[in-house]
């Protein structure tokens, strides 16, 4: 490089244009050639199991799609390993949790007829880590999301629940302050719900339907402190949080 900057300088010094712009070239080129080089192996993919806000039903069908079909009959530590080579993919607790509640239900219909499991999903789903040494109770849009994201994965179930799942699901709702079925879950609990709630309230589910109907439309409307308005937002809340865990 030293002999090249020498001869370089001559070449200016002496007016030859052409000369000095063929040392430059040569330079610049060995210049570039001494940079190191940038390997492939260290890209870091960045795919939808990097975001703790994914969906269910999202990691679902990338793992379906991925991985393929049976990925779910593998090996915990086989589908880790996976993950890891061909994503460069780590799981953290939250897409992790998911995965392994995914991957059960896949496995097993235990969650659609035992009371704790469904619960277990629930949480699992929502982003808010099953804990089996302590009772998690998920909100009502987690229960939602949780029968919306189940009878996607295993439609083979034709949204057939247990009754032991249908009544706690009855019990969690009306322990959150909700005597109305949400829309979503209608036809499946409302038969079980109305042995719930007294007489008065189911008499006026209809016109708690109706104010909710006005709030999904957007309509302007006069919200007052009675039973019908302030059941129809509860419904409506539950709702809306179970479209942004499903989304």
């Amino acid at each position: 490089m030293i002999k090249l900057s020498q001869s370089l300088y001559d070449a200016q010094i002496s007016g030859n244009t052409e000369e000095a712009e063929r040392i430059k070239a040569q330079i610049e080129e060995r210049f570039k050639n001494s940079q190191p080089k940038v390997k492939d192996n260290v890209v870091q993919f960045n795919t939808i199991l990097n975001d703790d806000k994914s969906s269910a039903k999202s990691v679902f069908n990338f793992m379906t799609k991925e991985l393929g079909g049976d990925w779910w009959e593998w090996e915990i530590e086989t589908i880790y390993k996976v993950l890891w080579l061909k994503f460069s993919v780590a799981l953290e607790d939250i897409n992790r949790d998911k995965i392994l509640a995914i991957r059960h239900l896949c496995n097993s219909d235990q969650p659609f007829w035992d009371w704790y499991e469904f619960n277990q999903m629930a949480l699992s789903f929502s982003g808010s880590i099953a804990d089996f040494e302590f009772f998690k109770k998920p909100s009502p849009g987690m229960v939602i999301n949780a029968v919306k994201i189940m009878n996607y994965i295993r439609p083979d179930r034709q949204g057939q629940f247990n009754n032991e799942v249908v009544k706690y699901i009855c019990i969690s709702l009306k322990d959150d302050g909700i005597y109305v079925p949400p829309p979503s879950l209608y036809l499946l609990i409302s038969d079980k719900f109305k042995d719930m709630v007294s007489d008065e309230i189911k008499k006026i589910w209809k016109n708690i339907y109706d104010v909710y109907q006005e709030l999904v439309n957007n309509k302007t409307i006069e919200i007052k402190e009675e039973t019908e308005y302030i059941q129809a937002r509860r419904i409506f809340s539950a709702e809306a949080a179970a479209v942004s865990y499903g989304s």
